[in-house]
């Protein structure tokens, strides 16, 4: 018996206008058992959801095809619509008419939307319904890191009632939160109170992560504290390893030193109430190596500000740009010229030698279109952002990749920037790049909201056996095992105590890597089997 499908178009709010909607409606009305077509602008909010729940059920529709942006923006909703009308959530296919197509060509682009559409409706013909399973979690949550994300992560997560372990390097708590109370004035003694004070968080110090297993929801940590190992349970893993910084010596023809200093050296200078030596003329050199900074450009506003402040010298200013980009970045940069921070911009970097106990600086302004010689009494150098200490090792540990400049790799930048490739650990604030306070706090806010929503209730909801090994065709080659970006397969030994590959539905991301590399195809993965790929690809150039 043929489906019944409803075909949902959606015009994003008219954002399409190089898509001919009432000729593609007309078209698509015609293409077999097609059950309705039906043409809006808000498909994802509340009304056109209900609206499609009521044609779902009135006209008994049990298959349907929704044209309109990306899957991974809205596939979710409309599952869920689906699950509202008594349907399967899975019944569904997805036509990207958006991304892939009106925002992807200039001109008239009708007829791809109509293939695109006609592939939706062949594919969704062979779709099968997905079942769900309930599976317990462990609801304990480890936190790594000592620093301002990972207490107020701690501290928010225990709140929520998560029984919460605090994992800190260094013998006591705090990171580089020093620079943090600089630059934004807020004091952080009382978070790091607490946290010690917290009922729900157990605090281990002077200890370290040897080995991870497991999956989301029950991940074996094996730690190292002195000279103890412990062995814990938890759902979920979040790393706040933070970063560090650098001033390296072929920076400068002078190594630092007396008057060559970091931002942090210079932020413990501002803290002493008075200084040996007041300096009269500060220099800061910034923005030649890395283009997108944005901590140290707060850093440099921050403190040039504080000089003028606190001690009145003569402040300078040499970058190639500044960039105002973090929140509050605009106003502190108005501030410092207003207080008499001087900015000279440059292309090459300055050449710095030593003049008579003093820094002498030559660099030619773009502006001026003249050379330029500051002799300084003290020179603020650059500081390069760097992931922490053992992110290496640890990315390795984990099976979690790290991006070009060595920083742990977002799952995805723009919709999952906190998460990573493998379900159930996180990483925020400075270990997974150059981020300012805002942005820290933003990663802080949603790594509770996940994994409280992950493990609250003690139970979570998967899609069971979404892909599936057939453990008559594996041959446990350990392809998969190898491919896998979530560690989700392991061999397991069947009833005939034949070994073959075994897919966590906890753990899987549905992702079809395996499926597509699988050289015995022994994968199946429902909604892309080949014969549904095959049926997409017939249906283009059909009438």
């Amino acid at each position: 018996m043929e489906a019944n499908t409803g075909v949902f178009i959606c015009d994003c709010g008219r954002s399409m206008n190089n898509i001919d909607f009432s000729r593609v409606r007309e078209k698509v009305a015609k293409i077999p058992h097609v059950t309705c077509v039906n043409l809006s602008s808000n498909l994802c909010l509340e009304e056109g959801k209900e609206q499609m729940t009521s044609c779902i059920r009135d006209k008994n529709i049990d298959r349907v095809v929704v044209a309109a942006c990306s899957p991974e923006f809205k596939e979710h909703v409309f599952q869920q619509a689906l699950e509202n009308a008594g349907l399967n959530g899975h019944l569904l296919s997805v036509a990207n008419i958006r991304e892939q197509c009106a925002w992807a060509h200039e001109g008239d682009v009708t007829e791809k939307a109509l293939e695109l559409i006609r592939m939706a409706v062949n594919r969704t013909r062979l779709l099968q319904p997905v079942e769900e399973k309930e599976l317990s979690v462990n609801k304990g949550v480890l936190v790594v890191g000592g620093g301002f994300s990972a207490l107020n992560s701690a501290i928010q997560l225990s709140q929520l009632g998560l029984p919460t372990t605090l994992l800190e390097r260094e013998s006591t708590l705090g990171g580089r939160i020093r620079e943090l109370e600089n630059m934004y004035g807020f004091k952080t003694g009382p978070m790091i109170e607490a946290a010690e004070g917290a009922k729900n968080i157990d605090i281990l110090t002077s200890a370290e992560v040897l080995e991870v297993e497991g999956k989301i929801g029950n991940f074996m940590v094996r730690i190292r504290k002195g000279a103890e190992e412990i062995s814990r349970s938890f759902g979920a893993i979040v790393f706040a390893t933070g970063y560090e910084t650098e001033v390296t010596d072929q920076d400068f023809q002078l190594k630092p030193g007396v008057n060559i200093i970091s931002q942090e050296r210079l932020a413990q200078m501002l803290q002493a109430s008075s200084p040996k030596g007041r300096p009269q003329t500060v220099g800061f050199i910034f923005d030649f190596y890395d283009e997108n900074s944005r901590f140290p450009t707060l850093a440099t506003l921050s403190n040039a500000l504080a000089i003028k402040q606190k001690w009145g010298s003569e402040v300078y200013v040499l970058c190639r740009d500044v960039k105002v980009d973090s929140e509050g970045a605009d106003q502190l940069y108005r501030e410092a010229r207003e207080h008499g921070v001087v900015f000279s911009k440059f292309e090459e970097k300055p050449r710095i030698s030593a003049d008579d106990g003093r820094v002498k600086v030559e660099a030619k302004d773009v502006f001026l279109g003249e050379d330029m010689t500051l002799i300084c009494d003290l020179v603020v150098a650059e500081e390069r952002i760097l992931p922490p200490a053992g992110t290496k090792d640890l990315s390795f540990l984990l099976s979690i990749r790290t991006d070009s400049q060595g920083f742990y790799q977002d799952e995805n930048v723009h919709l999952y920037p906190v998460a990573s490739e493998r379900k159930g650990i996180f990483f925020i604030g400075g270990c997974r790049g150059d981020l300012d306070f805002q942005r820290a706090l933003a990663d802080v806010s949603s790594v509770v909201m996940n994994v409280y929503g992950l493990l609250s209730s003690g139970k979570v909801v998967v899609e069971a056996e979404k892909v599936k090994v057939d453990p008559q065709k594996c041959v446990a080659c350990l392809t998969c095992i190898r491919v896998c970006p979530h560690s989700a397969i392991q061999l397991a030994r069947t009833e005939g105590e034949k070994e073959v590959a075994e897919i966590s539905d906890l753990a899987c991301d549905a992702c079809g890597v395996c499926a597509a590399i699988c050289p015995a195809k022994a994968i199946k993965f429902e909604g892309y089997s080949d014969e549904q790929i095959l049926a997409q690809i017939e249906a283009l150039g059909a009438p």
